[in-house]
């Protein structure tokens, strides 16, 4: 307890209130308080450190301060300077890309016209389907159905409209609604493109769009494909590819024009007051042809039977030119195809045939067989139809002359090869002595071999330069060829291409060649434009004829015309006559010796009508036809359609003889075909001249022929037509035509009516041939069947053109004159032949 006590004896005492602190004023809390202001005195600074610091302070802010205010204003000053110096275009282009609006015109392509200013290519559009996929929506179809439609109306696949359209729009992990804008099909025609846009209108569907895109549009398919050609658009404007399209290109095209106008940027419409700046849209010039599109008709039909008969494995081609101005009236090649559609099965092939071709095949088949224009780029081996030139070329050396007696033995032009008459290679025996008169019109080769030469090496290839046929011959086509010769010719090869051989052509330069012999001797550039219009119509360049140079005398040529005339009169072209049109020209039958194709043949018949006034000139190649029995009456048969067709078209006089009435109203038993293919029965026929017709829309060349009619215990004239048919076909199915109204008509206008509808036409025993018709057999408008015989009856009205009357003959032969030699329907005493 003392320890306890001692303590609290000795504390000192603290006085304290209630909340256990020190009593205010006690002497230990004055202390405390002493002490503490002492330390709070100490550790504040004094009045003038404070305006110190203070007086510091402000200056390192000003300092800052006035180092970024120097550095943004050195930072203004070289933007501003980048901005007006050196990047100003780039500047000015992007305000005026939001100030200014440009606006583009797209230049109509040109026109292409024919002769007589129908439209062969003119322009149109098609469309673009596109689609904004996140936008896609319809209130009364759902998403299958809008899929459905689009694959109906569009010929889409279900897949491709599937990956396209998202299954929801608001998904924004489907990758679908991540694209703004894509193509669903382009190249959709106008009538499938309203038809889907007012479905879509029906229904309520939003987020489809169409883009209009121009096109070309080719008035009559393929008709002159190869010539016209056409174009593409490549998605900013048409450019031709091929033909015209492609060689006038820069003429049709035009130029684009623009306005560059300073538009309100919310509205987008052009503020007034504005300076715009515009150059305005020059539309393509057109160009007129000298193509007649009924002439090209003409030629076109004749070169697509002589097709489908003879079935060339090279095709077939034909031109029909003026030969005093190069105007190219016709230019045929078969295959062809369709401008509007340039990669579709062409004709020429059956759907089973195309179907077995891959893609990639069958882009090269129609590229290489149907776009190639042969006129212009294939060459051949031009084979008797040389010997008119060859023959001017001795006319005008004065090396020989019509009566001049030649003799057609064998020449052995070296070790290896002789040249033989092709009655020697046939028949064992030539003709032996004859004038040249007489050996051009029997084409004995050896002859001519003879006349090169007297000519001799050096002045015979001059003439051939002369005729352009080392060169082009410039015509308004792209991808022309020129023949192939040799570059140092020796005498061997000059033998050979005296008749023909060793050396190629293109069909263009042998019936320009031929245009020099008609017109007097002048070589012409051959064209196809007649002259360029502007928009508005008015003639900016007008194509005139152009002279080469002139190669023979009009003495010389007017000589060889004569022999020419002898040919087709007397000769190896008989099958080239057309009654009331004198034609004069040359056969040829070119022989392929070696090869997989030896014992083939290239036909051809070069031609001029009429002979006492030409008006045109005529060239048909018919290139190797898979019968080898096939000469070259079926090229000159074929021409002699494509002249009778455009002669008449043209209005031309028909000038009949005595003995054209008797040839045009002799008649001809119709040959037995049964049992040979259509290809065969066809050639077989023709040899008179006949023509034949499919009856049924399935044939083909290898069709086996069960009947025809009429059949082979009837005759008609040169001009008839006979129907093939194979067998299952009944007479309830055979073709049927009506009878034409042939009151008032002559005899040969009676003819043409019934050719026309498929039928054939004879007139009344008791008829005056240089009257009018007055009956006919079958009431006009009558259904008949197509090969059917109509007789009609003349008055004795005086034809204007008609001198001496003429009696119908019958031929009691089952064949006519036939200068090939294939078929032995006459005595071989009567048969005109040739073979190159």
């Amino acid at each position: 307890m003392i320890p306890r006590m001692l303590w609290l004896t000795t504390m000192p005492h603290i006085p304290t209130s209630n909340n256990k602190g020190p009593v205010k004023g006690s002497k230990i809390l004055r202390k405390e308080e002493s002490a503490q202001e002492s330390q709070e005195k100490e550790a504040r600074p004094s009045k003038k450190e404070t305006n110190h610091i203070s007086r510091n302070f402000a200056k390192v802010w000003i300092g800052v301060v006035a180092v970024l205010v120097v550095l943004y204003s050195f930072y203004l000053v070289y933007d501003l300077y980048k901005t007006t110096v050196t990047d100003y275009d780039k500047y000015a282009r992007a305000a005026a890309d939001e100030q200014w609006t440009l606006m583009t015109y797209a230049a109509n392509r040109g026109m292409i016209y024919d002769a007589n200013g129908v439209p062969l290519a003119s322009n149109t559009y098609d469309y673009t389907v596109i689609c904004s996929p996140k936008m896609v929506t319809s209130t009364d179809l759902t998403r299958e159905q809008i899929i459905e439609a689009a694959v109906s109306y569009l010929g889409v696949t279900y897949e491709k409209m599937d990956s396209i359209i998202p299954v929801d729009p608001t998904d924004k992990n489907d990758s679908r609604n991540d694209v703004e804008g894509c193509d669903i099909t382009k190249n959709v025609p106008i009538e499938t493109k309203e038809a889907f846009e007012q479905y879509l209108k029906d229904n309520k569907v939003k987020g489809f769009g169409f883009v209009a895109v121009p096109q070309r549009y080719y008035n009559y398919g393929s008709l002159a494909s190869q010539v016209i050609g056409y174009a593409k658009n490549d998605g900013v404007s048409l450019n031709g590819l091929y033909g015209l399209e492609a060689y006038y290109n820069d003429v049709l095209s035009g130029e684009d024009g623009y306005r560059y106008s300073e538009t309100d940027e919310i509205t987008g419409g052009v503020l007034p007051y504005s300076d715009a700046t515009s150059i305005p849209v020059s539309d393509g010039n057109n160009i007129v042809t000298n193509i007649d599109i009924s002439i090209q008709r003409i030629a076109e039909e004749a070169a697509k039977e002589a097709y489908e008969k003879y079935d060339p494995i090279d095709g077939v081609c034909a031109i029909v030119m003026n030969p005093y101005t190069g105007a190219i009236y016709a230019m045929v090649s078969l295959p062809n195809y369709d401008c509007n559609d340039p990669y579709a099965m062409p004709s020429n092939l059956g759907i089973d045939e195309w179907s077995l071709m891959t893609s990639d095949e069958q882009v090269q088949y129609v590229m290489g067989n149907c776009w190639r224009n042969r006129c212009v780029s294939d060459t051949y081996e031009p084979g008797s139809t040389f010997k008119s030139l060859t023959t001017c070329m001795a006319f005008e050396e004065n090396l020989a002359s019509e009566q001049d007696q030649f003799s057609d033995e064998p020449i052995a032009i070296s070790s290896t090869h002789t040249i033989s008459c092709w009655l020697q290679k046939s028949g064992g025996y030539n003709h032996g002595w004859e004038t040249l008169e007489k050996a051009f019109q029997n084409s004995c080769n050896p002859i001519f071999t003879q006349l090169a030469y007297k000519i001799g090496l050096e002045k015979y290839y001059s003439y051939v330069r002369m005729l352009g046929f080392y060169d082009k011959t410039g015509i308004d086509l792209p991808a022309e060829g020129k023949g192939i010769f040799h570059s140092e010719p020796t005498t061997v090869d000059m033998a050979v291409l005296a008749y023909g051989e060793s050396s190629t052509v293109t069909p263009i330069q042998l019936i320009t060649s031929y245009c020099a012999i008609i017109n007097g001797g002048d070589l012409l550039v051959p064209h196809v434009v007649k002259y360029i219009t502007d928009p508005d119509g008015n003639i900016i360049d007008e194509i005139e004829p152009e002279v080469v140079r002139t190669v023979f005398s009009e003495e010389t040529c007017s000589r060889v015309r004569t022999l020419m005339e002898g040919v087709v009169s007397d000769g190896t072209g008989s099958a080239g006559k057309v009654a009331g049109y004198s034609v004069a020209g040359k056969t040829s039958t070119s022989t392929i010796d070696v090869g997989e194709l030896k014992g083939a043949h290239v036909l051809s018949f070069s031609c001029y009508a009429p002979s006492y006034d030409p008006k045109i000139a005529v060239l048909v190649v018919i290139n190797k036809p898979r019968d080898h029995s096939v000469g070259s009456s079926s090229a000159a048969s074929t021409a002699a359609k494509i002249v009778e067709g455009t002669l008449s078209y043209m209005g031309v006089e028909r000038r009949f003889t005595t003995e054209e009435y008797d040839q045009l109203l002799k008649e001809w038993y119709v040959q037995e075909v049964e049992g040979m293919t259509a290809a065969q029965a066809a050639s077989r026929i023709s040899i008179n001249g006949l023509s034949t017709l499919y009856g049924t829309m399935d044939m083909t060349s290898d069709t086996i022929i069960a009947t025809t009619h009429p059949d082979y215990t009837h005759t008609l004239y040169k001009t008839g037509i006979v129907v093939l048919y194979p067998a299952g076909v009944t007479k309830d199915e055979w073709l049927t035509t009506r009878v034409p109204n042939m009151t008032g008509m002559s005899a040969i206008e009676c003819i043409e009516a019934c050719l026309k509808v498929n039928l054939n036409c004879k007139i009344s025993g008791d008829s005056d041939i240089e009257g009018l018709c007055i009956d006919q057999s079958v009431a006009a408008g009558s259904t008949v069947y197509a090969g059917d015989i109509i007789i009609v009856t003349l008055s004795e009205t005086v034809s204007p053109t008609y001198t001496d009357t003429a009696e119908t003959t019958v031929s009691n032969d089952s064949g006519g004159t036939n200068e090939d030699g294939r078929i032995d329907a006459l005595p071989p005493e009567d048969q005109d032949d040739e073979d190159d």
